[in-house]
């Protein structure tokens, strides 16, 4: 289990409950670290192709490109972890403010920018570095020649809190977004249904569904805001969300959204579990039961 500090012991006991969840509690790094990968890699899905050097030649352009690959690279393979992902996260903020909004890129203006660019932010303030990396293989290789045992593959968890907190607050206000008449009625999903698959003929028996799923996506996105922080309701949330993010991947032009909420689920759970399912998944604990 993670382990709290004492520093809050002496503190109301819900006020020293929360601080040592929020910001007072070390755990396993490898949940952190699967996070840094996973964002890396949808870096590049989303901009790669566009930041081919060929593509815009100009001083500004190269200097753009130059800074997205190797900050991306840095954070993939994990070489000064953190400050890979400070990199990463200014240049995609960069991107989402400097080139989308004042400089006209359109579609670099779009939510799903905004929060791979934060997350990967908020994932520099985790020790995504001591696992699954170039630093972690370089601290093991210290400790080796100094013939001491290696660094614990742990730290403090609160940027994976922020990074839940973020979700969370994400998903109230998308459906609060969504709290009234013109969506709740089904009205907002046959126009999506119209524009991206019929075209002008409207598909006869539309309505009716259109409304119940209109109902369910709003009842769904409350549900996930106020239940994925808690492990109770978390195991009655996790598939239907991840669900509701594999249905929008197929059927609507937001995947990089959608594999970004997936992979940022990893913040909700525990780390240490998450550490004990990797490690039965490698069979550590069998071999460890035989010998």
């Amino acid at each position: 289990m993670p382990v709290q500090t004492d520093r809050v012991a002496d503190w109301p006991n819900w006020v020293a409950r929360f601080v040592g969840w929020a910001v007072d509690t070390e755990g396993s790094s490898r949940s952190s670290a699967l996070i840094r990968i996973g964002l890396a890699m949808l870096f590049w899905s989303r901009w790669a192709g566009e930041l081919l050097l060929y593509r815009d030649p100009s001083p500004i352009g190269l200097f753009l490109a130059a800074n997205f690959f190797v900050a991306t690279a840095l954070l993939f393979v994990g070489y000064h972890s953190r400050a890979a992902a400070l990199w990463t996260g200014s240049v995609g903020l960069a991107m989402y403010y400097h080139f989308g909004f004042q400089l006209g890129r359109e579609p670099w203006t779009h939510h799903h920018i905004y929060l791979l660019a934060v997350a990967v932010l908020l994932i520099a303030l985790t020790p995504c570095g001591r696992s699954y990396s170039l630093d972690r293989y370089l601290a093991v290789m210290r400790a080796e020649r100094a013939g001491v045992a290696p660094p614990p593959e742990r730290g403090n968890l609160w940027g994976l809190r922020l990074i839940a907190v973020q979700l969370s607050v994400l998903y109230f206000f998308a459906a609060f977004d969504k709290s009234n008449v013109a969506f709740l009625s089904g009205a907002r999903l046959e126009a999506m249904v119209l524009w991206f698959y019929a075209g002008s003929d409207y598909p006869t028996g539309l309505a009716w569904p259109a409304t119940i799923v209109s109902l369910a996506v709003v009842a769904l996105e409350y549900g996930l805001a106020f239940g994925l922080p808690f492990r109770r309701s978390r195991r009655y949330l996790v598939l239907p969300g991840l669900a509701f993010h594999a249905i929008i991947y197929v059927t609507l032009p937001v995947y990089t959204f959608s594999a970004t909420m997936a992979l940022l689920y990893l913040a909700y759970f525990d780390a240490d579990a998450v550490d004990k399912v990797i490690a039965r998944l490698q069979g550590i604990g069998l071999r460890e039961g035989i010998s």
